[in-house]
């Protein structure tokens, strides 16, 4: 087995152990083969059914052991973002609801329980293998090859983004992403914020959506490499913010921010629609706020290069299965 690194090696422990916990009939639903290509690369944010076992269908002492795993894979911070995202299903129940009675819980669109994890090959094996964790507003993948990890796609969203009680913010689990943002293109100066600004108007969600595979053209906005001082600083903040969702044991150093450009659409005023991105050839950074009044965001971290494991899979490909 290949050595792995301590990060690896809880994210692994945690794997085999969910795995161990789950009867024969959970195991057909929850493993399947990590040569499923199509499968593997299939995800999404809005509620539907996937392939793979909800919490619905897991005994209690069976959904801690999966939240053992997105704790494995996650920082302290994300792993509350995560399951702050989970438990604003019942929120977003009751605000669309009305007060109404209820529907079965097993007709309900919006449900706690249907989150899904799906382990892909054999995490106590030599070959590579991955996970995902998927419900509504939360898509996390980690690829273990030769002891090394990618986890994009890292997507998090919040429907509300945020919940108030008269002038206070009870609950806003997106906020450091939507604010460090807002607070650096209000900084640029004129010349830079008018090549940050790419639209007046943002689009409806992020433009990669859930494909597979980074194939749209994001250039375009301000370099980072032109920023200087507090701006360079607000920058690589918001580009530590992404990377640092994952464990520390995990999580890669910050891509060189001479690589990136900082674009903007919309109102740069709160409440108000507004999408942005950091993008380059290895990182790329999408977050709107659109919907519902712009209360309702999406956020996402790619790596265009090795989404799902692609460049980690060709190294090992070319040294293994020349």
């Amino acid at each position: 087995m290949a050595t792995d690194n301590p990060g690896i090696g809880r994210l692994r422990s945690a794997a085999v152990e969910l795995r161990g916990a789950a009867t024969e009939a959970q195991r057909r639903d929850r493993c399947l083969p990590f040569g499923d290509e199509q499968e593997r690369r299939t995800w999404m944010y809005w509620p539907n059914p996937r392939r793979g076992l909800p919490f619905s269908d897991m005994t209690s002492e069976q959904c801690q052991l999966a939240y053992r795993v997105v704790a494995a894979a996650l920082s302290v911070a994300a792993l509350a973002k995560v399951t702050t995202i989970v438990g604003l299903e019942e929120v977003l129940l009751e605000l669309e609801s009305g007060g109404r009675p209820r529907r079965r819980p097993d007709a309900l669109p919006r449900d706690p329980s249907k989150y899904f994890t799906t382990i892909f090959g054999d995490p106590d094996e030599d070959g590579p293998w991955g996970w995902r964790f998927e419900g509504h507003h939360v898509s996390l993948h980690t690829t273990v090859v030769d002891g090394e990890l990618a986890a994009t796609p890292l997507f998090l969203g919040a429907n509300p983004a945020e919940v108030r009680y008269g002038d206070r913010v009870v609950l806003r689990p997106l906020a450091a992403e939507e604010d460090l943002a807002r607070a650096l293109v209000n900084a640029l100066p004129d010349n830079q914020r008018r090549r940050a600004l790419i639209d007046d108007q943002a689009p409806d969600d992020i433009l990669t959506a859930n494909a597979p595979r980074v194939e749209h053209d994001l250039d375009g906005g301000v370099a980072l490499a032109d920023l200087n001082g507090e701006l360079a600083a607000l920058a690589a903040e918001l580009v530590r913010l992404h990377v640092e969702r994952l464990n520390p044991a995990l999580a890669p150093g910050p891509p060189a921010l001479a690589d990136l450009h900082f674009a903007w659409a919309g109102s740069t005023d709160r409440h108000e629609r507004h999408y942005y991105r950091v993008a380059g050839l290895r990182f790329l950074v999408e977050y709107d706020n659109t919907q519902n009044e712009a209360n309702h965001c999406h956020s996402v971290w790619r790596d265009p290069a090795n989404d799902f494991g692609d460049d980690l899979l060709r190294r090992h490909r070319a040294e293994h299965h020349a």
